[in-house]
């Protein structure tokens, strides 16, 4: 029996940080789901344009298989792998499906004939919703709503349940260095190091309200952080930074103030600035003084962007914005609450709406806002990523390629134009 990883139509609610990665790849705190399953999934399904690059993340996973056996268990990738029990579901050899016990009945779990194999990948690989209906299943169970509390189907609950994914986290690290007796620890909490991370006298490391944990060849300098915090390998923290309950992914330069947030691998921060319960995606550069809003000064629920010109109330009286990958902000941008930003969008001024992919916004400061070019969106990542040094892959390229025309009707429903960019 083999498990296979699924995503259903709920990457639209992600957009626009599903756009590049599959669901099952979102970090939530300092893993994704997929890396959550104490038994590596062996086939994953995603959107058909993704496929290329989710196999580049995962050479050693079968991505969109054409054929796959009828003793596989589909599991949503939007489930954390703690609310199912692996030896519970082996045992049952009989076809059936678990969704949750709303009216759309969402498909959690499942092991199918091959017709419904079938139609199951039709509907993940053309990003469409599944109709559990349609699946000819001889058990067919509901979850009650308390069992489905580590089901994701909204962005913002990944900074909701940030705090405590990150306590769990870090607190299954291993500690491979000593810490030295000059660096001021408050609290009684694991603080943890990887082989050869580093922490310069005057940190301040307070572990209160959960550990900390420095990955492999990380580098801190004198700064405060706050746990629950992981700091990935390689990342450097900037002189006089703050973080508090964060993830700074791998090979990150982090500078300024970072709180309830997450911050994906590859991004760049350097700078002072503030941003709080907000999803950073890879590849991005903040520019120096880039500030996100976390709060409405009625102290009220913030309101997202859900679909065309509907607004939902997250339930959350404190929430950032989300970024999708390769965004770069410019010096002294400021973002309002609850905005998605586009792939590599680029931000100038005051930020007040959503912004499409792939566009230079400047709506703050008097410019028109316009479409990227792609031979540039492609250059400028090729050079982000020879910083890093890495080489942008084919299948990368190709991807940013699909992507460019998918979300091309999303710029011009916004009125974003063709032309230069210009003040």
């Amino acid at each position: 029996m083999s498990i296979a990883l699924f995503e259903d139509s709920h990457w639209q609610n992600f957009e626009p940080i599903s756009l590049t990665k599959a669901t099952f790849d979102i970090k939530v705190g300092a893993k994704s789901f997929f890396e959550e399953h104490k038994l590596t999934p062996e086939i994953l399904l995603t959107r058909e344009y993704l496929a290329c690059v989710t196999a580049e993340r995962h050479p050693n996973c079968k991505v969109n298989p054409s054929s796959i056996s009828s003793d596989t268990v589909f599991v949503n990738g939007l489930m954390h792998p703690g609310a199912i029990s692996p030896d519970r579901l082996f045992k049952l050899n009989h076809t059936f499906a678990i969704t949750t016990n709303s009216s759309n009945r969402r498909l959690l779990l499942a092991r199918l004939n091959d017709k419904d194999i079938e139609y199951l990948q039709d509907c993940v690989t053309a990003g469409k919703s599944i109709d559990v209906k349609k699946l000819k299943v001889e058990k067919l169970t509901n979850l009650e709503d308390q069992d489905t509390q580590g089901i994701l189907s909204e962005p913002w609950d990944i900074i909701s349940v940030l705090e405590n994914s990150l306590a769990t986290q870090v607190s299954t690290m291993k500690n491979e260095m000593q810490l030295g007796q000059e660096i001021a620890v408050t609290g009684n909490n694991i603080v943890a190091l990887g082989r050869n991370a580093s922490v310069e006298v005057g940190t301040v490391l307070d572990v209160r309200y959960g550990g900390i944990y420095i990955g492999p060849g990380a580098h801190v300098a004198a700064s405060r952080i706050v746990g629950p915090a992981y700091i990935d390998g390689m990342a450097q923290v900037k002189q006089f930074t703050i973080i508090e309950a964060s993830y700074i992914g791998y090979n990150c330069r982090i500078g300024g103030e970072v709180e309830h947030s997450v911050i994906s691998d590859h991004t760049n921060k350097a700078h002072a600035g503030f941003i709080g319960h907000s999803y950073i995606g890879e590849w991005v550069n903040i520019g120096a003084m880039t500030t996100t809003s976390d709060l409405k000064m009625t102290y009220g629920n913030i309101k997202m962007s859900s679909g065309k010109n509907k607004k939902i109330d997250t339930g959350q009286n404190k929430l950032g914005s989300f970024f999708a990958d390769m965004v770069k902000t410019s010096i002294g941008t400021l973002i309002y609450s609850g905005r998605r930003i586009g792939v590599s969008s680029h931000l100038h001024g005051l930020v007040a709406q959503d912004v499409p992919s792939f566009t230079i916004y400047g709506t703050s400061i008097g410019a028109r806002n316009v479409e990227l070019q792609i031979n540039s969106i492609i250059e400028t990542q090729r050079k982000m990523m020879r910083r890093r040094n890495q080489m942008m892959t084919k299948a990368y390229e190709q991807m940013i390629k699909d992507l460019f025309s998918i979300t091309a009707p999303d710029r011009k429903r916004t009125g974003v134009r063709r032309g230069k960019f210009a003040l």
